[in-house]
C-alpha cells in the first residue's frame, strides 16, 4: 500500500499548480493548496476530495499566516513543499509612473513568500521521512528579458536561495530541488509562442523528476539555452532580451 504524503503547493488551483495538484491527488496523497481565486479553488476541491484549499494572497502577511495556520492545524509532517505561485508584470523604468505597489507585490509573491514559507515549514519537513522543498524557477533567472526586470530578479533570487538552502540541508533528511521550465501555456504566457509546454506535460515531467530525487529539473529547451549561455552568452542574452 502506498504511503499517503502531505503535499503543499502554492498557486495550486490554476495552470501548472492545478496539474501538479491533480497528479498528486491521483497518487492518493493529501494536497494543501492556496490561491487568490476562490472559484478556481472550489473547482479543484470539488474534483479532488483530499484537497485542502486556502483562499490566501501570498502578497500579504495575513494571507501567508492564514495558509501557514491551515498547514499547522493538520498536525502532521510535510513531505513536499512546492513554491509554484508567481506573478509577472511588465515595466518601463523610463516611465515616470512606475507602480511601486505592483513591484512590492511581485517581490512578495515571487521571493519573500517562498523564503518565509520555507522557514516556517522546515520543522515539519524535517519530521517527514524524506521531505523536499521544490522551487519553480525560470530560465529568466539566468538570461533575463527586457520587459520583466522584477520577475527576472525575483527568479534569480529564488534560484540562488534554493541552491544555498540545498547546501545548508546537506546531511539532513530534507532535499531541495529547483525546477526550470520552458514556456508553459498559462495565463501569464498567453500569446508568447507555439513551443510552450502544456501544464500537464510540464507537471508530469516534474513529478517524474521528483520521484528520481533530482536536485535540478530542466524542461523543454532549457538545457539548450543554458549550454548556449555558457558558450556564447552574448547570443543567449540577445535571444531572450525581447522575448
Amino acid at each position: 500500500m502506498q504511503e499517503v504524503r502531505t503535499i503543499v503547493i502554492t498557486g495550486g488551483a490554476i495552470g501548472l499548480g492545478r496539474e501538479l495538484t491533480r497528479l498528486f491527488c491521483e497518487q492518493g496523497h493529501r494536497v494543501v493548496i492556496c490561491g487568490r481565486t476562490q472559484n478556481a479553488l472550489e473547482e479543484v476541491k470539488e474534483a479532488h476530495s483530499q484537497v485542502i484549499s486556502v483562499h490566501a494572497d501570498l502578497a500579504s502577511p495575513e494571507g501567508r499566516y492564514r495558509f501557514l495556520d491551515a498547514i499547522h492545524e493538520l498536525n502532521c509532517p510535510v513531505d513536499l513543499l512546492i513554491h509554484n505561485a508567481a506573478l509577472q508584470f511588465s515595466y518601463d523604468f523610463q516611465d515616470a509612473c512606475v507602480p511601486i505597489e505592483r513591484i512590492e507585490t511581485e517581490l512578495m509573491v515571487n521571493l519573500l513568500a517562498p523564503i518565509e514559507l520555507t522557514v516556517e515549514l522546515l520543522p515539519l519537513l524535517k519530521q517527514a521521512r524524506a521531505g523536499r522543498v521544490v522551487a519553480i524557477s525560470s530560465a529568466l533567472a539566468r538570461v533575463p528579458k527586457k520587459s520583466a526586470p522584477i520577475y527576472c530578479a525575483t527568479k534569480a533570487g529564488l534560484s540562488n536561495f534554493t541552491r544555498a538552502l540545498r547546501y545548508q540541508l546537506e546531511g539532513t533528511s530534507v532535499g531541495v530541488s529547483e525546477v526550470v521550465p520552458d514556456l508553459i501555456v498559462t495565463r501569464m504566457t498567453s500569446g508568447r509562442g507555439d513551443k510552450a509546454l502544456s501544464p500537464l506535460e510540464a507537471a508530469q515531467r516534474i513529478v517524474s523528476g521528483l520521484e528520481k530525487l533530482q536536485s535540478e529539473i530542466h524542461l523543454g529547451r532549457v538545457p539548450f539555452l543554458y549550454a548556449l549561455h555558457r558558450l556564447m552568452p552574448d547570443l543567449a542574452y540577445r535571444i531572450l532580451k525581447a522575448a
